[in-house]
């Protein structure tokens, strides 16, 4: 009679299910707009140079300043949303884990593979710089 008015209602983590969530909706975020954006370089150097543009694109022998740009730094970008894609399948495929009482939540996998994003991005970023103003 001690435990009369104890209400064991068993809710899941509600602190990891916030982190995997905003985690989750940032590498959408983030893994959408960079394939936007180089999908806006391409669509741009495209306007400018012409049907040539696509033509350096694939000699790879003589890659013009602008082609070059767009296969390095383009390259990173994709590399980059694809990596945040997969962190945030991976971030609801655990959120939906931790509805279950005996699955532990592996946290660590999910922020290393939004570090590794975030990583690939700052090169992405940084080679673009490079390479523009070099």
């Amino acid at each position: 009679m001690e435990n009369e008015w104890q209400i064991d209602l068993k809710l899941p983590d509600i602190g990891a299910m916030a982190t995997l969530l905003a985690t989750s909706i940032c590498s959408a975020i983030l893994g959408a707009a960079e394939i936007a954006y180089t999908m806006m370089w391409i669509t741009s150097a495209y306007e400018r140079h012409g049907k040539s543009f696509f033509i350096d694109l694939i000699n790879a022998n003589d890659l013009t300043w602008t082609a070059e740009f767009i296969v390095v730094a383009g390259s990173l970008l994709l590399l980059s949303s694809i990596v945040f894609l997969i962190t945030m399948l991976y971030s609801l495929i655990e959120l939906n884990a931790l509805s279950k009482p005996e699955k532990t939540v592996r946290m660590k996998i999910v922020f290393i593979l939004f570090i590794i994003g975030l990583i690939l991005l700052f090169i992405a970023l940084t080679s673009a710089l490079i390479l523009r103003y070099m």
